[in-house]
């Protein structure tokens, strides 16, 4: 039996070791299995509501492989359509955002209304007078649900509710949201976008990894130390530190975060604007800015980062090759000065021109490169677990260094591709 006809067997949970078999980034057969058991048939992010605001508007964007549009209505309901024509199959909307009330099929001229309903075939005289023509609408995904902005979809309608999926890790969100004094985020017109040859769980796992940063971001923090805004100690002792809010967390569906009360590498310092943090505690309440004003990283599985300057949204195209969208955040609300400086600091950490970014790319191919398809070699994810701990939330808590959200996102991932029934297949919903 191989790993890609018993894929949950490439992960070995025991009580002191976490092992992950190297198969996992390499497997053509496994990729496909993902492709059906977690982007198929769980929520995945697909967009925000801000770059959509206006009735009329959409973007393209996948899920999983699968292309899809997020669109809104003339009534301003929000629609997640398959990107492509009934008819052949071909891609309808070429354009990654813009504003159409209609979209039209560069094949055979067949046109759609932006709710994906078929509106007219070109030559139509070659079909018969009862032409079934609403069998012919554009497919939908088959459950769409927004939370404080993001907008997710399902394949399948064999998924909880929105609400009850992403409850152990709203209260992060809703920390992350909240930096804006009106409680709203919106992108930037802008995205930094990355294509590397690596598999797409490499960055979901290193967005959460507090471990490598004294090594891979060597030169960033060197570079911090020449300006004068932060020595390399400063940063070593506050991945160090033993504070209680400086962990790793794991949260319930593959979701976890990373958060240092000292701050990350590349963190914004708020305090230099008393005026902005007056707002939030006006907003949000005094002791819910501490927590607002913390440091973290936060990922939901299976697509999808937050982190305090982006929004980071992973795209799987093969085994061995992934994108990534690095959105910059704009608050509501804020200073304008301190979000320009915000867009700054995210451009010098993130970009693909950054000083870290490529960094961790440079690790994601280094990985790809040296482990194989043969199933042969495992990797080791046991960093911390012999001292981590349930807190009174039900969340698993490890110190920021510890690999905890990695066990947690490959918990999730050997229980999605152990489902005996796949969903993949089933066709979604018109």
């Amino acid at each position: 039996m191989t790993m890609s006809t018993d894929p949950s067997a490439a992960v070995v949970a025991q009580e002191d070791t976490f092992l992950v078999n190297e198969s996992v980034y390499h497997d053509r057969g496994i990729f496909a299995l993902e492709m059906q058991r977690i982007f198929s048939s769980t929520w995945v992010y697909v967009a925000h509501e801000s770059e959509l605001p206006d009735p009329g508007d959409y973007r393209t964007s996948v899920i999983g492989i699968k292309p899809v549009i997020v669109s809104r209505d003339q009534d301003g309901e929000i629609h997640v359509l398959l990107n492509r024509c009934m008819h052949r199959g071909a891609v309808v909307c070429r354009t990654e955002r813009g504003h159409s009330n209609h979209f039209r099929c560069p094949y055979h001229n067949w046109v759609y209304s932006n709710d994906g309903a078929l509106q007219g075939v070109a030559q139509k005289s070659g079909y018969p007078a009862d032409f079934d023509t609403p069998r012919l609408d554009m497919m939908h995904a088959a459950r769409v649900g927004t939370y404080r902005g993001l907008i997710f979809a399902s394949m399948t309608d064999d998924v909880e509710p929105l609400e009850v999926r992403l409850a152990s890790v709203s209260k992060y969100i809703d920390f992350w949201c909240n930096l804006s004094p009106s409680g709203a985020i919106r992108l930037g017109e802008n995205v930094h976008r990355v294509r590397y040859p690596g598999n797409w769980k490499l960055q979901v796992e290193n967005s959460v990894d507090g471990y490598h940063g004294n090594y891979i971001h060597e030169s960033y923090a060197k570079v911090l130390e020449k300006s004068g805004e932060r020595t390399q100690r400063d940063v070593t002792r506050a991945r160090n530190s033993q504070s209680p809010n400086n962990n790793a967390k794991a949260l319930k569906n593959g979701d976890g975060l990373l958060q240092r009360e000292g701050g990350t590498l590349n963190s914004f310092d708020f305090s230099a604007y008393p005026g902005y943090v007056a707002q939030l505690e006006e907003a949000h309440g005094a002791e819910a800015t501490k927590h607002i004003l913390m440091q973290r990283g936060i990922s939901i599985f299976p697509n999808l980062a937050l982190f305090e300057s982006n929004l980071r949204v992973v795209r799987p195209i093969s085994p061995d090759e992934s994108i990534v969208d690095n959105h910059p955040v704009i608050l509501d609300g804020a200073p304008d000065e301190l979000n320009a400086r915000r867009l700054s600091n995210n451009e010098r950490f993130f970009s693909s021109a950054s000083f870290a970014d490529p960094d961790d790319v440079e690790a994601f191919v280094l990985v790809q490169t040296g482990t194989t398809a043969d199933g042969t070699a495992w990797l080791d994810f046991s960093r911390g677990l012999h001292r981590e701990k349930m807190n009174e939330e039900g969340e698993l808590v490890g110190h920021s260094t510890d690999e905890t959200p990695q066990r947690a996102i490959y918990k999730e991932w050997q229980r999605l591709m152990a489902e005996a029934s796949d969903n993949g297949g089933k066709r979604a919903k018109h």
